[in-house]
C-alpha cells in the first residue's frame, strides 16, 4: 500500500498551524490516497517521524512525502530529508519517495498577482513591487525567488524588487532606499501569517513615521491559498512516477 505524507514547517502560532491543518485536510479529502497524514518540521506535532510512522502502522509499504514549502532551501533540501533518514533507519524495508516544493509556476504567479491587484495595484511604471521572502542559507532559494520576480516583471510595467526577512538584502533597507515618488506594494511571499507578517507590518509603520512622503501598501501574504491544493496533488503524482 502506498501512503502520502504532507510536511509543513510549522508555526509558533497555534492559529497558524490550525490554518494549515484546515487547508491540508481539504487537500487530503480530494486526493486519491486513502492512507494519508501530515506532519511538521518544528513548532507543532505530529512530527515528521510520527506522521510517517502512522502511515506505516496502517500498512503502508511505500510513502510519498511532499514538502508544503514555497521554494527549495535548507528545510526542503536538508532538514526534512534528515528526518526521513531517521525513519529509514527504523524502517529500512519501507520505500520513501520525496517530492518537490511548490516552486515557481503559473499557479503561484497567479496568486501573487491576485494579492497585488486586490490592493489596487495597476502595474504601471509609477509603482514598485517588493517581494519579501524569508531568506535561506541555501543559494538555490534566492535563485528561485529571483526567478519569481522575473516572472512577475514579465506581467507588469512596474519595477519588481526582492528583499528578505532574515538575510541580505533586507527588505527594510530596500524600503528606506526606495524612491519616494514610487508607490510601493509589499507582498510577503510566505505561507504562514504570524510573527513574520507582524514584523513586516511594524517595519512599514516605522518607515512611514520617518518618511511620511512615502506611499507603501502592504498586501496579504501568499498564505495557504486553496489553489495550492491542486499543485500539491501534482507534486504527489510527480513523485510517484520517479
Amino acid at each position: 500500500m502506498e501512503a502520502t505524507v504532507y510536511i509543513s514547517h510549522g508555526s509558533r502560532s497555534e492559529q497558524g498551524n490550525k490554518v494549515f491543518v484546515s487547508f491540508i485536510e481539504k487537500v487530503i479529502s480530494t486526493g486519491k490516497s486513502t492512507n494519508t497524514a501530515y506532519g511538521f518540521l518544528e513548532n507543532a506535532r505530529p512530527t515528521i517521524f510520527e506522521a510517517v510512522e502512522a502511515c506505516i502502522l496502517k500498512g503502508a509499504s511505500s510513502i510519498i512525502v511532499v514538502p508544503v514549502l514555497l521554494l527549495p532551501g535548507i528545510h526542503a533540501n536538508v532538514d526534512i530529508p534528515a528526518e526521513l533518514d531517521r525513519v529509514k533507519q527504523q524502517y529500512p524495508e519501507i520505500k520513501i519517495f520525496y517530492g518537490e516544493p511548490l516552486g515557481v509556476n503559473e499557479t503561484l504567479l497567479e496568486i501573487v498577482l491576485d494579492r497585488l491587484n486586490k490592493q489596487g495595484f495597476s502595474g504601471m511604471n509609477s509603482e514598485t513591487v517588493l517581494l519579501v521572502g524569508h531568506g535561506s542559507r541555501d543559494p538555490l532559494a534566492a535563485v528561485e525567488f529571483e526567478k519569481l520576480a522575473g516572472r512577475v516583471q514579465e506581467k507588469v510595467s512596474a519595477r519588481v524588487d526582492t528583499g528578505y526577512i532574515t538575510s541580505q538584502p533586507f527588505y527594510g533597507e530596500k524600503l528606506l532606499g526606495s524612491d519616494s515618488s514610487s508607490k510601493i506594494y509589499i507582498l510577503p511571499f510566505l505561507l504562514y501569517t504570524g510573527g513574520f507578517t507582524a514584523k513586516i507590518e511594524e517595519t512599514v509603520n516605522n518607515v512611514l513615521v520617518q518618511y511620511s512622503e512615502k506611499e507603501i501598501v502592504l498586501c496579504e501574504p501568499v498564505g495557504f491559498d486553496e489553489r495550492l491544493g491542486e499543485l500539491l496533488l501534482q507534486r504527489v503524482d510527480e513523485a510517484s512516477v520517479r
